[in-house]
């Protein structure tokens, strides 16, 4: 019986703390899609607990009367003033009042009377406009739903008036608003000061 000899050629040993390329390959491919798991996890975890101190979902201060009206200073006669951060505009409901009365006022601190309304409409969420100029009312360019400036229903689509969000008042007069406890808007037929026939006045949507 005769034998084959068998040659495989001259083997190469790999010198003792040296890793083949495939190896090292095989390790950054694993790096890679650990860090790509953490920003993952991170971004999950940004969106499961968010900051609940500067932005919409908790509680923020939007300032003093004082400094409202130095950005504002129509709020002292009525004007909503408007706070893209929290999507949401506070109210100087007695300046408000005078306004849609026809009034020439000026309230340049209500102190604890402000109303701060979430600018989403509770029909199907469009963004709320400021107040229309024509019939004092803020009035949704989607479907059409008016709302008195104190975000009570008048006309159109909308279930309901517009949601709030709870406000107080420090004792250093700064206006902190409470957007992670928001609040159903008042059912229909609510009318604190303004009942107007919506008829009767002009407007900025049909």
């Amino acid at each position: 019986m005769s034998r084959t000899n068998l040659s495989y050629g001259p083997v190469t040993e790999q010198p003792v703390g040296e890793i083949s390329r495939r190896t090292f390959m095989r390790r950054m491919v694993g790096v890679g899609v650990g860090l790509l798991s953490l920003e993952f996890l991170g971004g999950t975890l940004a969106f499961l607990y968010p900051n609940l101190t500067g932005g919409l979902g908790g509680d923020i201060s939007i300032g003093s009367a004082t400094d409202i009206i130095s950005l504002f200073p129509d709020w002292a006669k009525g004007q909503p003033f408007s706070y893209p951060k929290a999507r949401l505009f506070l109210v100087n409901i007695p300046a408000g009042e005078g306004l849609v009365g026809g009034k020439d006022v000026n309230v340049p601190n209500p102190k604890g009377q402000v109303l701060a309304l979430y600018r989403k409409c509770p029909h199907l969420g469009c963004q709320i406009p400021p107040l229309c100029d024509k019939s004092h009312w803020f009035e949704c360019l989607c479907h059409g739903s008016k709302y008195t400036i104190l975000g009570e229903k008048r006309a159109g689509p909308a279930p309901r008036g517009m949601d709030r969000f709870p406000t107080t008042v420090g004792s250093d007069g700064q206006y902190v608003v409470s957007t992670g406890k928001k609040i159903t808007g008042p059912p229909i037929g609510t009318a604190t000061f303004d009942n107007r026939d919506t008829n009767e006045i002009p407007h900025c949507t049909g």
